[in-house]
């Protein structure tokens, strides 16, 4: 729990900045898609093999229709196979593990201004985005261990482990409250125990792994993004 310790106060720290502002509007986002891994066990390669399905909630406030802050959960299972690769056959290690990310990131509407105007107010659009943040990844994998000599075998590796999120996406407002859209991302983080592999693998060489998906959305609002009135002509 100690990289719990250095993790919670980084998170809050990204949050004050945003806490300031006045209230826009919020947004909350479903993503279901599928997640893969990359570290020890798969190196050098991605594949189909090793994807499973995985979602993604996410809370998001936006104070001036292009900037928001987001809170996420993510959850998934990812593993992997020396088996499916020629070069750590001989090694013969796999693992399986359910994944959980908590994770606060700056989201940036490139064309959430388009969105609503002073003069026009709601205007129907498609918008794309980016994201960067930090995270908080609890994974406690299942490791098989192809042989009795494993230099991991018998060592205990933690089950928190810092990130850091990238990604981006797009969305396409249905109407002012409903939208739908995508998003993909990678996770790279600051650990090589999310495998339980790290001695008899790429030591120090961090594990990462990717999201994707796609989102369905609703957008809460209470005064129309509390945006002025344009007043009428006598």
């Amino acid at each position: 729990m100690k990289i719990m310790s250095k993790i919670l106060p980084c998170l809050a720290f990204m949050a004050l900045p945003f806490l300031g502002f006045s209230q826009n509007f919020w947004e909350v986002t479903l993503t279901p898609g599928a997640i893969a891994y990359y570290g020890d066990i798969p190196v050098p390669y991605v594949t189909f093999k090793e994807t499973h399905l995985a979602g993604q909630l996410a809370i998001k406030r936006y104070f001036n229709g292009e900037h928001a802050i987001r809170l996420g959960v993510l959850h998934g299972t990812i593993s992997g196979n020396d088996a499916n690769y020629t070069g750590h056959s001989s090694r013969g290690n796999k693992f399986i593990g359910t994944l959980t990310e908590f994770s606060v990131m700056g989201e940036i509407d490139l064309r959430g201004r388009k969105r609503y105007t002073k003069k026009l107010g709601y205007q129907k659009t498609w918008s794309s985005y980016v994201t960067f943040g930090l995270s908080g990844i609890y994974c406690n994998p299942v490791v098989t261990y192809g042989q009795q000599t494993n230099k991991d075998l018998g060592i205990e590796y933690p089950d928190w482990h810092f990130g850091m999120p990238l990604g981006g996406g797009f969305k396409k407002d249905i109407n002012e409250r409903l939208f739908i859209g995508a998003e993909a991302g990678l996770r790279l983080t600051l650990s090589d125990y999310l495998d339980g592999t790290q001695a008899s693998g790429n030591a120090y060489r961090n594990d990462a792994f990717f999201f994707g998906g796609v989102s369905v959305g609703y957008r809460f609002q209470k005064k129309r993004a509390n945006l002025p009135k344009v007043p009428t002509k006598a």
